[in-house]
C-alpha cells in the first residue's frame, strides 16, 4: 500500500522559470497522488502565486534568497516549527538556498526527515568541500531534470543509482491536447487559411536562440511563400522592437507576427503546424518541447540539454545544432512541403507526451524515488 508524505517543496525561485514550473508541476502532481504538499517560497515569490492559482497549499513565510544574519535565523525559526507544525516526512529542496537550510535542519538541529535535492538549473554542480558535504553526507537523494546533469552528479560526487535518478519534466495532456486552429485569434492576427504556421514560444532572451530562429525563416522564405512565422514571447534581454526590425530590413515584416506575452499558450499552440525550440543553451528542463507535443505538433529542436531527451530526431521531430540557422531552415522546409509527415510527427509527438511524459508518469517516478529513503 502507498504511504500518504507530508511533502514541504522548497522553491525559492526570483522569477517563475522552468525551475520553477517543474516544482510546481510535480508538487501539483502529488498532491492529486494524495499527499499533503505545502510549496514554500520568498514571501511575494512569482512561484507561490502560481501555486496558489493551481489550488496548492503553500507557505510564503521565508526570505530564503536573502543573505543577511537576521534573515538566517528567522528563515531557521520558520522552517523548523513548519516542519514540526505540519509533521513533514520529506524536504524536497529546488534552489541551493533552500538546499542549505534543510541541510542544517536535519543535521545540525537533528530533524527527522527525508531531505531531496532536485537539480534543474544549467550550472554543473561545484565540486568543492561544503558541496560534498551537503550531498554525500547530509542529502538522501538527488533528482535531476536532464541526462547531462545525471552525468554531472556521478562524476562530481560518485553517486550510486541509489540515490540518483534523472526525471524529466512531465505535462498534462489533459490540459495540452490537439485542437483545431483557434479561429477567432488567427482571423485577428491576419493569418490567412492558405497559409502554414511556424512558432517559437518562450521569453526574448539570447538563450532562446530567436535571432538564429529569423534567420531560418529567411532561409525558408527563399523558396516557400505561404508560411507565417509566429513569435510569441515577452521582452526580456532581448526587444521585440529590435527583431521587428531585422525583419523589416529584410523585406519580411508582412511574414512575421509578434504577439508577445499570451496568457493562454495552448491558444497560440493551436495556431501552429511546426513548432520550434532555437535554444543555445539553457533548457535543463524543456517545458515548451513538451507543450508542443501534447498539442500534436511536430518539433524542431536544438541538439542542447534536454531537448534530445524529448523530441526523437526522424520520429516527431527533427534536431539540428545550435546556431545552424541554415540546418533549421532546411528541416523547417521540409516539414511544411509534406503534409504527411508533419501529421506523422504531430501524431507520434502526442503518443510520447501522452505514453513517456505524462504528468501522471512523472510524479510515478518521483514517488517511486521517494519511497525508497522512507521508513
Amino acid at each position: 500500500m502507498k504511504k500518504t508524505l507530508n511533502i514541504l517543496q522548497l522553491v525559492n525561485f526570483r522569477w517563475y522559470n522552468a525551475c520553477a514550473h517543474y516544482a510546481v508541476a510535480i508538487s501539483s502532481g502529488l498532491s492529486k497522488s494524495g499527499h499533503r504538499v505545502i510549496i514554500a517560497a520568498d514571501k511575494g515569490s512569482p512561484s507561490l502565486k502560481v501555486a496558489e492559482e493551481k489550488g496548492l497549499e503553500t507557505y510564503p513565510d521565508l526570505y530564503l534568497s536573502h543573505q543577511n544574519p537576521g534573515g538566517f535565523f528567522y528563515n531557521i525559526k520558520r522552517l523548523s516549527d513548519l516542519i514540526e507544525q505540519k509533521k513533514i516526512d520529506l524536504v524536497n529542496a529546488h534552489q541551493g538556498e533552500g538546499h542549505l537550510y534543510a541541510s542544517l535542519l536535519k543535521k545540525l538541529f537533528k530533524k527527522k526527515f527525508v531531505l531531496i535535492r532536485t537539480r534543474g538549473d544549467q550550472r554543473k554542480p561545484k565540486n568543492n568541500f561544503l558541496n560534498l558535504r551537503l550531498i554525500q553526507k547530509w542529502t538522501d537523494g538527488v533528482i535531476t531534470t536532464a541526462e547531462v546533469l545525471y552525468g554531472s552528479y556521478v562524476k562530481e560526487y560518485n553517486l550510486d543509482e541509489g540515490r540518483l535518478v534523472n526525471i524529466p519534466l512531465g505535462i498534462d495532456p489533459e490540459f495540452y491536447y490537439p485542437t483545431e486552429k483557434d479561429k477567432e485569434l488567427s482571423g485577428r492576427l491576419e493569418i490567412y487559411r492558405d497559409e502554414l504556421v511556424v512558432g517559437i514560444l518562450g521569453r526574448l532572451s539570447p538563450v532562446k536562440g530567436h535571432r538564429y530562429f529569423i534567420q531560418a525563416a529567411f532561409e525558408v522564405l527563399k523558396s516557400f511563400q505561404k508560411v507565417k512565422f509566429l513569435i510569441a514571447g515577452e521582452d526580456a534581454q532581448v526587444k521585440s522592437y529590435r527583431l521587428s526590425e531585422l525583419v523589416e530590413n529584410r523585406g519580411y515584416a508582412d511574414k512575421f507576427i509578434f504577439i508577445g506575452r499570451f496568457p493562454d499558450p495552448r491558444k497560440i499552440i493551436s495556431l501552429m503546424d511546426v513548432g520550434v525550440v532555437a535554444s543555445t543553451g539553457s533548457e535543463m528542463v524543456c517545458r515548451v518541447a513538451l507543450e508542443y507535443m501534447a498539442a500534436g505538433k511536430p518539433v524542431v529542436g536544438t541538439k542542447i540539454n534536454a531537448i534530445p531527451e524529448v523530441v526523437k530526431d526522424g520520429i516527431n521531430g527533427f534536431l539540428v545544432e545550435p546556431k545552424d540557422s541554415r540546418g533549421m531552415g532546411q528541416v523547417i522546409l521540409k516539414l511544411l512541403r509534406d503534409e504527411v509527415k508533419r501529421k506523422e510527427f504531430g501524431k507520434a509527438s502526442r503518443k510520447l507526451a501522452v505514453d513517456d511524459f505524462s504528468l501522471e508518469s512523472f510524479t510515478s517516478k518521483t514517488e517511486d524515488f521517494y519511497n525508497k529513503f522512507i521508513q
